[in-house]
Protein backbone atom coordinates (compact mmCIF):
# COMPACT_ATOMS: atom_id res chain seq x y z
CA UNK A 1 0.00 0.00 0.00
CA UNK A 2 1.40 3.03 -1.42
CA UNK A 3 2.08 6.27 0.90
CA UNK A 4 2.74 9.37 -0.68
CA UNK A 5 4.74 13.00 0.49
CA UNK A 6 4.26 16.02 -0.91
CA UNK A 7 6.26 19.39 -1.25
CA UNK A 8 5.01 21.93 1.37
CA UNK A 9 4.54 24.85 -1.18
CA UNK A 10 1.06 26.40 -0.48
CA UNK A 11 -0.13 28.38 2.08
CA UNK A 12 -3.09 28.43 3.84
CA UNK A 13 -4.11 31.52 3.26
CA UNK A 14 -4.24 31.33 -0.56
CA UNK A 15 -7.04 28.88 -0.31
CA UNK A 16 -8.63 29.77 3.05
CA UNK A 17 -8.49 33.51 3.68
CA UNK A 18 -9.30 34.29 7.26
CA UNK A 19 -11.39 37.28 6.89
CA UNK A 20 -14.07 35.50 4.64
CA UNK A 21 -13.84 32.33 6.49
CA UNK A 22 -14.72 34.05 9.80
CA UNK A 23 -17.97 35.77 8.24
CA UNK A 24 -18.72 31.98 6.65
CA UNK A 25 -18.48 30.41 10.28
CA UNK A 26 -20.45 33.56 11.81
CA UNK A 27 -23.30 32.24 9.71
CA UNK A 28 -23.00 28.94 9.83
CA UNK A 29 -23.44 29.19 13.25
CA UNK A 30 -26.54 31.13 12.92
CA UNK A 31 -27.68 28.63 11.00
CA UNK A 32 -26.78 25.43 12.78
CA UNK A 33 -29.33 26.69 15.55
CA UNK A 34 -32.42 25.81 12.82
CA UNK A 35 -30.78 22.33 12.36
CA UNK A 36 -30.78 21.56 15.54
CA UNK A 37 -34.35 22.44 16.09
CA UNK A 38 -35.50 19.92 13.13
CA UNK A 39 -34.36 16.92 15.21
CA UNK A 40 -31.04 14.75 15.68
CA UNK A 41 -29.98 11.15 15.60
CA UNK A 42 -28.15 9.14 17.70
CA UNK A 43 -24.83 7.52 15.81
CA UNK A 44 -22.37 4.69 16.23
CA UNK A 45 -18.96 5.31 15.15
CA UNK A 46 -19.50 6.01 11.56
CA UNK A 47 -15.80 4.02 11.63
CA UNK A 48 -15.31 1.18 13.31
CA UNK A 49 -19.34 1.03 13.90
CA UNK A 50 -18.63 0.84 17.73
CA UNK A 51 -21.18 2.45 20.45
CA UNK A 52 -18.52 2.85 23.24
CA UNK A 53 -17.53 6.17 22.89
CA UNK A 54 -17.14 9.62 25.28
CA UNK A 55 -17.96 13.25 24.53
CA UNK A 56 -15.13 14.67 23.44
CA UNK A 57 -15.93 18.57 23.23
CA UNK A 58 -19.00 20.43 21.95
CA UNK A 59 -19.10 23.07 18.57
CA UNK A 60 -22.29 25.00 17.57
CA UNK A 61 -24.30 23.44 20.03
CA UNK A 62 -23.41 20.03 18.53
CA UNK A 63 -21.52 16.95 20.33
CA UNK A 64 -18.54 15.34 19.43
CA UNK A 65 -17.54 12.01 20.68
CA UNK A 66 -14.69 10.08 20.85
CA UNK A 67 -14.52 6.58 19.79
CA UNK A 68 -12.70 4.19 22.02
CA UNK A 69 -12.02 1.24 20.09
CA UNK A 70 -10.46 3.44 16.51
CA UNK A 71 -10.59 7.09 18.33
CA UNK A 72 -12.57 8.73 15.44
CA UNK A 73 -14.23 11.80 16.10
CA UNK A 74 -17.91 11.92 15.22
CA UNK A 75 -20.98 14.08 15.63
CA UNK A 76 -23.75 11.99 17.69
CA UNK A 77 -26.25 12.90 18.00
CA UNK A 78 -26.65 14.46 14.12
CA UNK A 79 -28.84 15.89 11.71
CA UNK A 80 -30.73 13.54 9.11
CA UNK A 81 -29.41 13.76 5.40
CA UNK A 82 -33.00 15.05 4.30
CA UNK A 83 -32.37 18.35 6.72
CA UNK A 84 -28.52 18.15 5.61
CA UNK A 85 -29.62 18.03 1.89
CA UNK A 86 -31.76 21.39 2.89
CA UNK A 87 -28.94 22.88 4.43
CA UNK A 88 -26.59 23.02 1.33
CA UNK A 89 -28.96 24.10 -1.15
CA UNK A 90 -30.73 27.19 1.23
CA UNK A 91 -28.86 27.81 4.26
CA UNK A 92 -27.21 31.37 4.61
CA UNK A 93 -24.23 30.14 5.06
CA UNK A 94 -24.21 27.54 2.01
CA UNK A 95 -25.20 30.59 0.21
CA UNK A 96 -22.16 32.59 1.10
CA UNK A 97 -19.85 30.04 0.60
CA UNK A 98 -20.42 28.94 -3.22
CA UNK A 99 -21.12 33.34 -3.98
CA UNK A 100 -18.06 34.58 -1.67
CA UNK A 101 -15.39 32.42 -0.87
CA UNK A 102 -15.28 29.86 -3.73
CA UNK A 103 -14.73 32.81 -6.22
CA UNK A 104 -12.33 35.21 -4.29
CA UNK A 105 -10.77 31.67 -4.08
CA UNK A 106 -10.68 30.05 -6.83
CA UNK A 107 -7.64 30.86 -9.01
CA UNK A 108 -5.87 29.62 -5.74
CA UNK A 109 -7.42 26.44 -5.41
CA UNK A 110 -7.58 25.36 -9.29
CA UNK A 111 -3.87 26.08 -9.09
CA UNK A 112 -2.68 24.53 -5.62
CA UNK A 113 -5.39 22.27 -5.05
CA UNK A 114 -7.77 20.98 -7.32
CA UNK A 115 -4.98 20.77 -10.44
CA UNK A 116 -2.72 18.62 -8.63
CA UNK A 117 -6.30 16.50 -7.63
CA UNK A 118 -6.89 15.61 -10.48
CA UNK A 119 -3.22 14.59 -11.61
CA UNK A 120 -3.04 12.03 -8.89
CA UNK A 121 -6.75 10.87 -10.33
CA UNK A 122 -5.52 10.53 -14.01
CA UNK A 123 -1.79 8.95 -12.51
CA UNK A 124 -3.98 6.26 -10.62
CA UNK A 125 -6.12 5.35 -13.62
CA UNK A 126 -3.45 5.00 -15.99
CA UNK A 127 -2.20 2.19 -13.09
CA UNK A 128 -5.14 0.59 -12.42
CA UNK A 129 -8.05 1.49 -14.64
CA UNK A 130 -6.48 2.97 -17.67
CA UNK A 131 -9.54 2.92 -19.74
CA UNK A 132 -12.42 3.54 -17.58
CA UNK A 133 -15.95 3.72 -18.81
CA UNK A 134 -18.14 5.76 -16.60
CA UNK A 135 -17.83 7.53 -13.07
CA UNK A 136 -20.08 8.03 -10.29
CA UNK A 137 -19.00 11.36 -8.13
CA UNK A 138 -20.93 11.73 -5.20
CA UNK A 139 -18.77 14.74 -3.51
CA UNK A 140 -19.67 18.47 -3.40
CA UNK A 141 -17.58 20.64 -5.64
CA UNK A 142 -16.33 18.56 -8.63
CA UNK A 143 -17.19 21.21 -11.00
CA UNK A 144 -13.77 22.52 -10.80
CA UNK A 145 -12.38 19.13 -10.62
CA UNK A 146 -14.08 17.52 -13.76
CA UNK A 147 -13.34 20.60 -16.00
CA UNK A 148 -9.61 19.83 -14.96
CA UNK A 149 -9.41 16.57 -15.99
CA UNK A 150 -11.27 17.36 -19.25
CA UNK A 151 -8.56 19.54 -19.80
CA UNK A 152 -5.99 16.82 -18.76
CA UNK A 153 -7.29 14.04 -20.27
CA UNK A 154 -5.05 13.76 -23.47
CA UNK A 155 -8.51 11.93 -24.83
CA UNK A 156 -12.54 12.52 -24.50
CA UNK A 157 -13.58 12.63 -20.82
CA UNK A 158 -15.61 9.13 -19.45
CA UNK A 159 -18.74 9.16 -18.71
CA UNK A 160 -19.30 10.92 -15.36
CA UNK A 161 -22.88 10.94 -13.20
CA UNK A 162 -22.65 14.23 -10.38
CA UNK A 163 -25.06 12.66 -7.63
CA UNK A 164 -24.33 15.09 -4.90
CA UNK A 165 -27.67 16.83 -3.54
CA UNK A 166 -26.42 19.97 -4.91
CA UNK A 167 -25.09 19.50 -8.39
CA UNK A 168 -27.70 21.27 -10.29
CA UNK A 169 -26.66 24.14 -8.34
CA UNK A 170 -22.92 23.61 -8.55
CA UNK A 171 -22.78 22.89 -12.37
CA UNK A 172 -25.37 25.76 -13.14
CA UNK A 173 -24.31 27.86 -16.46
CA UNK A 174 -21.14 24.87 -17.54
CA UNK A 175 -21.71 22.41 -20.48
CA UNK A 176 -19.48 20.06 -19.78
CA UNK A 177 -18.93 17.18 -22.08
CA UNK A 178 -20.54 13.41 -20.78
CA UNK A 179 -21.43 15.09 -17.37
CA UNK A 180 -24.80 14.10 -16.32
CA UNK A 181 -26.27 15.48 -13.38
CA UNK A 182 -28.64 13.46 -10.77
CA UNK A 183 -29.03 14.13 -7.54
CA UNK A 184 -29.47 11.71 -5.80
CA UNK A 185 -30.02 10.10 -1.65
CA UNK A 186 -27.03 7.88 -0.75
CA UNK A 187 -29.89 5.11 -0.20
CA UNK A 188 -30.48 5.46 -3.87
CA UNK A 189 -27.19 5.07 -5.97
CA UNK A 190 -27.16 1.94 -5.89
CA UNK A 191 -29.83 2.33 -8.87
CA UNK A 192 -27.51 3.61 -11.09
CA UNK A 193 -25.51 1.72 -13.74
CA UNK A 194 -22.23 -0.15 -12.55
CA UNK A 195 -19.36 2.20 -12.88
CA UNK A 196 -15.54 2.09 -13.18
CA UNK A 197 -15.08 4.44 -11.23
CA UNK A 198 -16.22 6.19 -7.54
CA UNK A 199 -14.74 9.90 -6.85
CA UNK A 200 -15.96 10.20 -3.08
CA UNK A 201 -14.23 14.16 -3.26
CA UNK A 202 -15.14 16.04 0.07
CA UNK A 203 -18.06 14.04 1.49
CA UNK A 204 -16.68 11.40 4.17
CA UNK A 205 -16.43 13.88 6.64
CA UNK A 206 -19.84 15.40 6.15
CA UNK A 207 -21.93 12.81 4.87
CA UNK A 208 -24.17 11.11 7.68
CA UNK A 209 -23.74 7.84 7.19
CA UNK A 210 -20.55 6.71 6.09
CA UNK A 211 -21.00 2.87 6.40
CA UNK A 212 -24.16 3.63 3.78
CA UNK A 213 -21.85 5.27 1.36
CA UNK A 214 -19.18 2.51 1.33
CA UNK A 215 -22.25 -0.15 0.70
CA UNK A 216 -23.72 1.64 -2.12
CA UNK A 217 -20.17 2.26 -3.63
CA UNK A 218 -19.57 -1.67 -3.52
CA UNK A 219 -22.78 -1.92 -4.75
CA UNK A 220 -22.22 -0.20 -8.15
CA UNK A 221 -18.72 -0.33 -8.84
CA UNK A 222 -17.35 -3.53 -11.04
CA UNK A 223 -14.68 -6.19 -9.94
CA UNK A 224 -11.91 -4.16 -9.85
CA UNK A 225 -13.18 -0.82 -9.74
CA UNK A 226 -11.88 2.23 -7.75
CA UNK A 227 -13.22 4.33 -5.25
CA UNK A 228 -10.79 7.46 -4.81
CA UNK A 229 -11.36 9.68 -2.10
CA UNK A 230 -10.60 12.41 0.33
CA UNK A 231 -10.97 13.74 4.02
CA UNK A 232 -10.30 14.73 6.78
CA UNK A 233 -8.96 12.78 9.61
CA UNK A 234 -9.19 12.64 13.26
CA UNK A 235 -5.91 11.16 14.20
CA UNK A 236 -4.25 14.22 12.19
CA UNK A 237 -1.30 15.87 14.27
CA UNK A 238 -3.35 19.02 14.34
CA UNK A 239 -6.61 17.89 15.33
CA UNK A 240 -4.81 15.71 17.99
CA UNK A 241 -3.01 18.45 19.26
CA UNK A 242 -5.54 21.70 19.43
CA UNK A 243 -8.45 19.25 19.87
CA UNK A 244 -11.70 21.46 20.90
CA UNK A 245 -9.83 24.80 19.51
CA UNK A 246 -9.39 22.87 16.27
CA UNK A 247 -10.20 25.95 13.83
CA UNK A 248 -11.23 23.55 10.90
CA UNK A 249 -13.52 21.29 13.17
CA UNK A 250 -17.28 22.27 13.09
CA UNK A 251 -20.84 20.68 12.22
CA UNK A 252 -22.05 19.68 10.01
CA UNK A 253 -19.07 20.19 7.32
CA UNK A 254 -17.32 17.70 10.02
CA UNK A 255 -19.51 15.12 11.58
CA UNK A 256 -16.87 12.19 10.75
CA UNK A 257 -12.99 12.95 11.48
CA UNK A 258 -12.04 9.23 11.02
CA UNK A 259 -9.32 8.19 12.50
CA UNK A 260 -6.68 5.93 9.86
CA UNK A 261 -7.93 3.10 12.06
CA UNK A 262 -11.40 3.86 11.82
CA UNK A 263 -11.29 4.21 7.66
CA UNK A 264 -9.30 1.22 7.41
CA UNK A 265 -12.43 -0.50 8.83
CA UNK A 266 -14.56 1.06 7.06
CA UNK A 267 -13.28 0.33 3.54
CA UNK A 268 -12.53 -3.30 4.62
CA UNK A 269 -15.92 -4.10 5.88
CA UNK A 270 -17.11 -3.22 2.54
CA UNK A 271 -14.55 -5.39 0.66
CA UNK A 272 -11.88 -2.58 -0.68
CA UNK A 273 -8.09 -2.96 -0.42
CA UNK A 274 -5.92 0.04 -0.61
CA UNK A 275 -3.92 1.10 -3.37
CA UNK A 276 -3.10 4.10 -1.49
CA UNK A 277 -3.86 5.61 1.87
CA UNK A 278 -1.87 8.66 2.55
CA UNK A 279 -1.96 11.91 4.48
CA UNK A 280 -0.38 13.92 2.46
CA UNK A 281 -1.78 17.62 4.41
CA UNK A 282 0.29 21.04 4.42
CA UNK A 283 -1.28 22.57 7.18
CA UNK A 284 -1.14 20.65 10.35
CA UNK A 285 2.23 22.19 11.67
CA UNK A 286 0.95 25.85 10.30
CA UNK A 287 -2.72 25.30 11.58
CA UNK A 288 -1.07 24.74 15.54
CA UNK A 289 1.77 27.87 14.53
CA UNK A 290 -1.32 29.80 14.11
CA UNK A 291 -3.08 28.94 17.43
CA UNK A 292 0.00 29.61 19.39
CA UNK A 293 0.48 33.00 17.65
CA UNK A 294 -3.48 33.96 18.69
CA UNK A 295 -3.32 32.18 21.92
CA UNK A 296 0.01 32.54 23.43
CA UNK A 297 -1.44 31.01 26.94
CA UNK A 298 -3.07 28.40 25.15
CA UNK A 299 -2.83 24.84 27.06
CA UNK A 300 -0.25 23.01 25.26
CA UNK A 301 1.87 20.77 24.98
CA UNK A 302 5.29 22.45 25.54
CA UNK A 303 7.31 20.48 22.99
CA UNK A 304 5.14 21.78 20.33
CA UNK A 305 5.32 25.40 21.35
CA UNK A 306 8.94 25.27 21.56
CA UNK A 307 9.32 24.07 17.95
CA UNK A 308 6.57 26.27 16.43
CA UNK A 309 8.13 29.14 18.38
CA UNK A 310 11.63 28.28 19.05
CA UNK A 311 13.24 26.55 15.91
CA UNK A 312 12.71 28.34 11.96
CA UNK A 313 10.81 26.69 8.73
CA UNK A 314 13.50 24.30 7.75
CA UNK A 315 12.54 22.34 11.56
CA UNK A 316 9.17 23.42 10.52
CA UNK A 317 8.72 21.98 6.83
CA UNK A 318 10.83 18.80 8.06
CA UNK A 319 8.35 17.87 10.73
CA UNK A 320 5.35 18.03 8.49
CA UNK A 321 6.58 15.94 6.03
CA UNK A 322 7.47 13.42 9.06
CA UNK A 323 3.86 13.75 9.65
CA UNK A 324 2.83 13.08 6.11
CA UNK A 325 5.36 10.01 5.94
CA UNK A 326 4.11 8.26 8.79
CA UNK A 327 0.14 8.91 7.71
CA UNK A 328 -0.40 11.30 10.90
CA UNK A 329 -1.74 14.85 8.94
CA UNK A 330 -4.95 15.56 9.37
CA UNK A 331 -5.75 15.60 5.45
CA UNK A 332 -6.12 11.93 4.51
CA UNK A 333 -6.59 10.51 0.51
CA UNK A 334 -7.14 7.12 -0.64
CA UNK A 335 -7.52 5.29 -3.31
CA UNK A 336 -9.01 1.81 -2.86
CA UNK A 337 -9.68 -1.21 -5.36
CA UNK A 338 -13.21 -3.23 -4.96
CA UNK A 339 -11.99 -7.06 -4.73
Amino acid sequence: MRTVVLDLNVFEEDVKPQELLNEYRRLLEKDMVSIREKGLELSNCPGCQSSDCQEAFARFGMSYQCCNSCQSLYVSPRPSEEVLDDFYRNSTSANFWRQKLLPATVEARVSKLIRPRAQWLLDVMDEYCPEPRSAIAVGYHNDLLIEQLGQQQETSLFEIVVTNAVADIEFVGKDLSGVKLKPLPIAELGQLPRSDLFLAFDILDRCVDPDLLFAQAAKVLEKGGLLLATTVLGSGFDIQVLWDRADGVYPPERLNLLSVEGLTELYQRHGFEALELSTPGMFDVESVRHEIELNPDAPLPRFFRYLMTQRGDEAREAFQEYLQRFRLSSFGRIALRKL
